[in-house]
This record gives structure tokens, C-alpha cells and sequence, in this order.
């Protein structure tokens, strides 16, 4: 994979991060219980998918390397089988 695209996927964790600091200051400042808890629960939920994001890149880098890698290996099995 190109630096391009990790670039992009840590500016996506980053802003992540960002709407997570976001929403909890959201929270602190809601009135109601039930904005204070959607809130809270959407900062916590942003936190961790920003957590998750970096993990879901190095397992994508990982089968698109393995899809070559059959790829690559069926078309070797197809030039024999065809001799």
C-alpha cells in the first residue's frame, strides 16, 4: 500500500480522535441526561473506532499482500497446467 493511503488512514483516526474530544465537551455541557449520555456515548464510540482504525490498516496491507500472493500463485499453477 502507498504512504498516500496510511496518510489518509491516520488523518481519519486523527479526526476521529478529534470528534471524540468533541462530543465530551458536549456532554459536560448538555443539560439533559439524554444529551449528556448520547454524547458521552458517541465520544466513547469515536475514541474507540479511532483506536481501531490504525489495527484495520496493517489487517487490509495484510490480505491484499496474501491476495497477490494466490493471485501470483494460481497464475504460475495455470502456465504449467497449460504446457
Amino acid at each position: 500500500m502507498s504512504t498516500d493511503r496510511f496518510a489518509t488512514y491516520e488523518q481519519v483516526a486523527e479526526m476521529h480522535s478529534i470528534l471524540a474530544e468533541y462530543h465530551r465537551e458536549l456532554a459536560k455541557e448538555a443539560r439533559l441526561d439524554s444529551v449528556r449520555n448520547y454524547h458521552a456515548d458517541l465520544a466513547q464510540r469515536l475514541a474507540v473506532e479511532a483506536t481501531q482504525i490504525p489495527r484495520r490498516v496493517v489487517t487490509l496491507a495484510r490480505l491484499h499482500e496474501r491476495e497477490k500472493q494466490v493471485t501470483r500463485e494460481l497464475g504460475r499453477a495455470y502456465l504449467k497446467d497449460s504446457e
